[in-house]
């Protein structure tokens, strides 16, 4: 995806005239963007004679790691997509306006994106490819979504809330020159409708690829409630057990309240794991674990604290996905 940026650069030439509502017909990266809490605190050593009671959470740093990695993935392509409608579009046909087809001077694709009102206040998009060579037959969808923007007392739309879905799909652009490394697709649902309304978003990755190479699903969903916390969950099919080819089933639910104090349930089922294990972490709000039980084992680097004491939240809550 990393070579669509091109088009940034492309659809600048192409630019002639503007409608004014097209461009809150889609969604921005903040519209999507997973917030786990974080720390102004510095670092907490690890260097503990005692287990790792009171280092920093390991699955606090999973946990905002992995919002971090898809915030990125998805914010890159919305990122492009508002460069482009930040110019004039190429033409407007009633209800529609299109930036592009364009193609770059050293660019082996021709570009084209267009933003639909599809009924008042709503809105459609997509983003095409072809090679620059073929017709227009030969386009290809790498983007596609709706979008409706929220809008203030004045009728308004309010810039970077609202709610909508997207797809954004690898595979089609591994179909045009110059592929990246990024196969399957991301199938993404999201809500921010105000400021002080709670945020929802469900992402939902099919047969992309893991470290080692193999197809996998993976699915998050992400609540904010601003002024009290959140909650996470996110699930992969991935080898925990031992070197096998076989997968295990990997989910975790994290949740955290308003200070930033919380807690990460973890189970792991299926493939070489004979029966369920589980482990279940809580952190302060400096984000230093006191309370870790592991259920594999009896090693006191994994099984430590108070749960009644140690947790924000006191008892486990495993995700359903």
């Amino acid at each position: 995806m990393k070579r669509l940026s091109l088009l940034a650069v492309a659809l600048l030439v192409a630019a002639c005239g503007r409608g004014p509502d097209f461009g809150s017909g889609f969604p921005t990266a903040e519209n999507v963007r997973l917030e786990a809490p974080e720390s102004s605190a510095q670092p907490l050593s690890a260097a503990t004679a005692q287990a790792l009671q009171g280092d920093l959470s390991r699955f606090y740093v999973l946990t905002r790691g992995v919002t971090v990695t898809v915030n990125l993935g998805v914010g890159l392509v919305l990122g492009l997509v508002k460069t482009i409608t930040g110019f004039r579009p190429t033409s407007i046909d009633g209800d529609t306006a299109v930036w592009g087809p364009h193609t770059g001077e050293l660019d082996p694709i021709t570009w084209k994106l267009s933003v639909t009102e599809i009924e008042p206040g709503k809105y459609s998009y997509k983003l095409e490819g072809k090679p620059r060579s073929e017709g227009d037959s030969a386009y290809v969808t790498v983007l596609s979504g709706e979008h409706t923007p929220s809008v203030d007392a004045n009728g308004d739309p309010m810039k970077h809330f609202g709610s909508g879905q997207f797809l954004l799909d690898w595979d089609a652009r591994a179909t045009l020159p110059l592929p990246g490394h990024e196969v399957g697709k991301a199938a993404v649902s999201y809500s921010r409708l105000e400021p002080g309304a709670n945020v929802t978003i469900d992402v939902d990755f099919t047969k992309i690829r893991n470290e080692a190479g193999q197809l996998v699903d993976a699915s998050y969903r992400f609540l904010r409630m601003p002024g009290q916390g959140g909650e996470f969950q996110f699930s992969v099919d991935k080898d925990q057990v031992n070197s096998s080819p076989v997968l295990e089933h990997l989910t975790i639910k994290s949740r955290w309240n308003s200070s930033g104090a919380g807690r990460s349930d973890v189970r792991v089922t299926g493939g070489d794991a004979s029966n369920p294990a589980t482990a279940n972490e809580c952190w302060d709000s400096n984000f230093a674990s006191q309370y870790l039980a592991a259920s594999w084992t009896s090693d006191p680097a994994y099984n430590y604290g108070n749960e009644a004491t140690g947790c924000a939240f006191p008892t486990a809550e495993y995700s359903n996905l």
